[in-house]
């Protein structure tokens, strides 16, 4: 088992920081831009940037392009930036998806780190999102590309159907309430040296109250929610990303690194929560 460090560094993408931070709701949300709170959330995204969070998932539907905006503010004289830049383009051709990398790179001011579209587009096939991703890759609109929200069937199939770049990163939610993908996803994440992207980490605050975490958290002098960003980091594959919309709750996760459950901790967390890997939570967010 791992004991989470400064870094992770896994074959298909090199190595990045062990948590990272989501902009959902940053910026406004999937239909509406909101421009009434930039400076509190700039603030966050540069506090976390400087605590080494450097691991940035945004999107083009986040405030229609506005968090993307904020990255850019928040980020300016700063030189690594890992960012995670999602896309919904209505055709999975190369040509849409070339259209809008260039457009958040020029809301980013920075190149892509590594390109993913939200979901498998309807009346698409997974090879489709593969070869457009793949194409802009190429291309270098993206160092990098990945799959969000998807199967263990489709993350299969996809590896079956790239030409020579073969994607890099997977992005589910995944949380202690949340452990489907142990199952099924994560042994061929490990296998291929693909990064994965926890979304929703601390399922909308819900483990953060978490009374089990709480009294875990006593022993170390932590945080519930420290205590689950933690457990997660422990998993050599995984990068959690929670939303970075206030500089208290930015400096809390960061103090999740740093120091490390012990073995017996550990797995009587995972004890506890294990029939998430085979139950489904609720769902509270969305990526």
């Amino acid at each position: 088992m791992y004991t989470n460090t400064h870094v992770k560094c896994l074959k298909r993408v090199g190595c990045v920081p062990p948590m990272g931070v989501g902009t959902f709701g940053i910026g406004g949300d999937f239909w509406h831009r909101d421009d009434s709170r930039d400076y509190h959330w700039i603030q966050a995204l540069r506090r976390a940037f400087e605590l080494g969070l450097t691991l940035v998932d945004t999107s083009e539907l986040y405030g229609r392009g506005h968090a993307e905006e904020l990255v850019k503010y928040a980020s300016s004289d700063i030189r690594d930036l890992y960012i995670v830049a999602k896309i919904q383009p209505t055709a999975p051709t190369p040509e849409e998806v070339f259209k809008r990398l260039a457009a958040s790179a020029e809301r980013l001011g920075r190149r892509v780190w590594l390109a993913m579209f939200h979901w498998v587009p309807v009346g698409a096939s997974i090879c489709d999102v593969v070869k457009a991703l793949e194409a802009a890759v190429e291309k270098g609109l993206a160092n990098h590309y990945g799959l969000s929200n998807v199967t263990a069937q489709q993350l299969r199939q996809a590896l079956t159907c790239y030409k020579k770049t073969p994607p890099a990163a997977v992005e589910n939610r995944y949380s202690l309430l949340h452990r489907r993908d142990e199952v099924d996803i994560f042994p061929i994440v490990e296998k291929e040296g693909m990064l994965y992207i926890a979304y929703s980490p601390l399922e909308r605050g819900a483990l953060a109250l978490d009374p089990f975490l709480a009294e875990i958290g006593k022993r170390y002098g932590k945080t519930a929610a420290q205590v689950a960003l933690n457990w997660y980091t422990r998993w050599p594959h995984v990068v959690p990303v929670p939303k970075a919309a206030d500089i208290k709750h930015v400096e809390e996760n960061a103090g999740a690194l740093g120091w490390a459950l012990t073995e017996k901790d550990w797995e009587l967390i995972n004890t506890h929560y294990y029939a998430y890997r085979f139950e489904v939570a609720p769902q509270r967010d969305k990526t």
